[in-house]
């Protein structure tokens, strides 16, 4: 339904982890976030029509997703979306390569990511086509852990087309 109401292809895990549900309510609008969903719709901001955002936790983890409406090289741009400043930066930690996709693994510091859903965790980030995605865990242990955990979230992610 995601990728219909967007028109393009949108990351699904086809694994995740268990006892996962969708936030749900973020901040003072009525903005409902799903596990996955079309942006700048009901209560949202109407600047995040075209991008592709999510958010779910469990008793202990957080899960960001978002794709965006076209490439972007600033990887501040794709976890900031719409909301973005130019003082937004992250602090870039790997390539890996999944699924023949080249990642870009980062660490977005809420310092310079004031707002962000992705602030302190690690994400990695892919462009295919016209599109570049974003899926991450929040840093709870360390660093090399959370880049395992998003790598293996990645291994089951699927480009599903509208």
């Amino acid at each position: 339904a995601t990728a219909r109401a967007v028109g393009y292809r949108v990351p699904c895990p086809m694994r995740v982890p268990e006892g996962l549900i969708e936030t749900g309510m973020s901040g003072p609008t009525s903005c409902t976030l799903h596990i996955i969903g079309p942006g700048g719709v009901g209560g949202c901001g109407k600047s995040w029509r075209g991008w592709v955002v999510g958010s779910s936790t469990t008793f202990d983890e957080h899960l960001i997703l978002t794709a965006s409406p076209k490439p972007l090289r600033n990887y501040a741009k794709v976890v900031n979306g719409p909301a973005w400043y130019p003082k937004a930066r992250v602090k870039p930690l790997a390539w890996v390569t999944i699924n023949g996709w080249r990642m870009r693994a980062v660490f977005v510091p809420q310092a310079t990511n004031d707002g962000s859903s992705f602030s302190h965790h690690v994400v990695l980030i892919w462009t295919v086509g016209e599109h570049t995605y974003g899926v991450g865990f929040h840093d709870v242990t360390n660093i090399r852990e959370t880049v395992l955990r998003d790598e293996k979230l990645a291994r089951s992610i699927k480009l599903v087309a509208p």
